[in-house]
Order: C-alpha cells, then structure tokens, then sequence
C-alpha cells in the first residue's frame, strides 16, 4: 500500500483542515473539511484496492485533499479554483511540476459530470461522489440541499430534488471496480429508493393537480353564482324599467283620450249649445256643469301629461359625491359632451354608485307615475261623475219644462 503518511501528504491535510476550518462561510454546510476527509479516507481505500503505487496514491491524496478547497472563494467554478490552490501550496513545497499537473487534472476530473480520463482520475471521481454508495446517503443529501438553497437562494421542491438527485447518480457510475464492489450494491438500493421517492411525489402531484382543477372548478361554480345575483339584478332592472315606461306610456294614452273627447264635448257645446241659451234658459245650469267637468277633466289630464323640466346641469361635487343621476336626461341635458362623458365613465366605473343612480331613478320614476295616476283618476272621477250630474241636470230641466224646450241644430 502506497503510504499515505508521506510529509508532503501530512502537510496538505493540515493546510486543507487549517483552510476550511477557518475560511469556508457558514452556508457551505456539506463541502466543508468533513466531506474532504472522508474523500480523503475513501480515495486512500479505492487507490490501494485499485493498485496504484505510492507515487499515484500520493497524487491521488493531494487530489482529494484539495478538491473542494475552492468553496473558501466561490462556489462558481471551484474545482479550477481548487486546482490553483493546490498549485500554490504544492509549489511552495517544491513538489514536481509534472505530478502537480496530475493533481490539477484530478480535480478538475472531479466536476460534475465527471469525466475522468485515467486510473488516477477515476478513482479521485469515484472517492468525491462515494456518498451514493452509502447509507448516509440521504443525510449527505439533506446538508447538500440546505448548502445550495442557502449559496444560491434557490428553493428546490422536494419532486425536483428527487429527480435531481436520480439524474446526478445515473449520469455519474462508479468507474473502479474498487468502488463498484464496496459501494455498488447500496448505490443501487439508493437509487431504487429516490426512484420511489419520486413515484410518490408524482403521485402526489397528480393529485394535487386534481385537488386544483377541483377547486378551481369550484370557484369558476362560485364566480358563475356571484353572477347569477347580478344578471338577476340586471333584469330585474330591465324589467322594472319597461314596466313604469308602459305605466306612464299608459296613464298618457288615457289623458290623451280624455282631453280628445272633452276638447269634442266643448267644440259641440260652445257651437250650438250656448247660440240656443237665450231660448231655452232652463238649460243654461245643466250646459254650465257641463262646460265645468269637461273643462276640469281637460286640466287634471293635461297636469297628467305635463313634462318636468329641471336645470339639465350637474356639477363635479355631484359626481364625487355621487348624488347626480346621469340616467335621466333632465340632469344633465344643458351639460357639455365632455363633462357628460367622465360622469358616465365614473358612473360606470363605480358600480356602487351605478346600482344606486339605477335605484334612484326608478324611485323618482316611480314618484312621477304615483302622480300620473293620482291625477289621472281624479280626471276620471270628475268626467265619470260629472257626466252623470250633467245628463241628470239635463233630464230634470226637460222634464221640468218639456213646452219650452226647442232646440234647433240648424
């Protein structure tokens, strides 16, 4: 077995201990001394079950002592930086140039994918990534992640870890037959279990994808709900609206109707009724009531008919404080287009105050038709009733003198 005690061995593992120990941030939990040591320990095994001579194995050693030493720099391209160190360290020790350069090729060997092109490099490779082939595998694993998410700042699920890991273990076999036999059989059992770690965690995944488009299905039902309300709302506004427009459309008609026949009725009356007064002044009080109802049934039907007319302006106060109604053209007929366009656009834009300009202008509406109605039977009242005094007035005087009474159309 190649000695391992050599002095410029000894001198290297203090320097490296010394370096890692003192220098290595605290975020650098996995490639810290412990992980060198055990390369270390692992390289010297692998190299003497592998027959390397002294000389090798003394490269070999240097290699696994120094491989990780870049970490004290950065964390980027360490294995180069690793290899200038040792260069430095080894030069310093007068050691031969031409097995300095080994121990540099060994180590750059070593990053990942390794690419290892002799014995010697194999084994530092094999010795670096032994932890697949141990039991401690999944502790190692564990403080290699904690380094990574701490140095980079990158958080790793636990499915991308896992496939991180298999794809790491399978791109990188075990090239010595050394390590094959010592560590192969537990790389495997390692392997198998990530594998199964991963199965799971798909699994999981997929269920957590189903539990997603499940909920995502809910609240699509929910949004569809909360719209229902307002479509409801929509057409109960809709519908309200086309029945007060029908209502007072309505009430208008029957003004309309009763202004036609009293206008006829008094056309009749002050045409030949009142030329034929002087002889038959018995029908002078019954022709008065009759000039009377029809004349009050004409104005409580105009007053039904009559248009409101307000200011027609609204000023920005209003808008703000929400209490224009912009629905009703009698608020904003004298306003500029502008100003009535931002007054609909922030109508529009505040659905509160929308909803509530909607309200108020079938409350007002509404208010308008009590009115129609109100008016509109008091017109029904007088010539309904005021007919009947009327035709009653007429029959009690003809009856009353029956000689008297001559009227001539003609």
């Amino acid at each position: 077995m190649v000695m391992a005690n050599s002095i410029i061995v000894k001198k290297a593992y203090e320097f490296v201990s010394d370096l890692l120990q003192n220098k290595l941030s605290e975020k650098i939990v996995y490639h810290n001394f412990t992980h060198s040591n055990e390369v270390f320990e692992t390289a010297k095994k692998l190299a003497d079950e592998s027959g390397l001579n002294t000389s090798e194995t003394e490269i070999v050693l240097l290699a696994a002592l120094f491989h990780d030493s870049g970490y004290t720099v950065k964390r980027e391209e360490h294995e180069l930086i690793s290899s200038e160190i040792a260069t430095e360290f080894l030069t310093v020790q007068n050691y031969p140039a031409d097995k300095i350069e080994k121990v540099k090729s060994c180590i750059v060997a070593s990053r990942i994918p390794q690419q290892p092109k002799d014995l010697l490099e194999e084994v530092v490779c094999d010795a670096d990534l032994s932890h697949l082939g141990k039991k401690s595998f999944f502790e190692k694993g564990d403080l290699l992640r904690v380094e990574l998410e701490q140095s980079t700042g990158k958080t790793y699920t636990d499915f991308e870890w896992l496939k991180n890991s298999i794809d790491i273990m399978i791109g990188n076999p075990f090239r010595t037959k050394a390590a094959r036999e010592n560590y192969g059989k537990q790389r495997t059992e390692n392997l198998l279990k990530l594998q199964k770690k991963l199965r799971k965690k798909t699994e999981e995944q997929t269920f957590d994808l189903s539990k997603l488009e499940i909920q995502k299905e809910k609240l699509e039902l929910k949004k569809e709900k909360q719209l229902k309300p307002e479509r409801g709302i929509e057409t109960m506004f809709r519908i309200t609206a086309t029945n007060h427009l029908r209502l007072s459309g309505m009430a208008d008609n029957k003004a309309h109707i009763m202004i036609s026949v009293n206008t006829i009725l008094l056309s009749i009356v002050i045409s030949v009724l009142v030329r034929k007064l002087d002889a038959n002044p018995h029908l002078i009080i019954p022709t008065m009531i009759l000039l009377i109802v029809s004349l009050l049934t004409i104005v409580y039907a105009a007053i039904v008919t009559k248009p409101q007319v307000t200011s027609g302006t609204f000023t920005v106060d209003d808008i703000k404080q929400k209490k224009a109604n912009l629905l009703f053209f009698g608020n904003f007929f004298n306003m500029n287009l502008n100003d009535f366009e931002w007054g609909m656009k922030e109508m529009m834009n505040d659905s509160e105050y929308l909803y509530g300009s909607m309200i108020k202008d079938f409350y007002y509406l509404g208010i308008v038709l009590g009115k129609k109605y109100k008016y509109l039977r008091i017109c029904y009242n007088i010539f309904m009733y005021g007919m009947i005094v009327v035709i009653a007035a007429y029959v009690i005087a003809i009856l009353t003198y029956p000689n008297q009474t001559v009227i001539d159309l003609n």
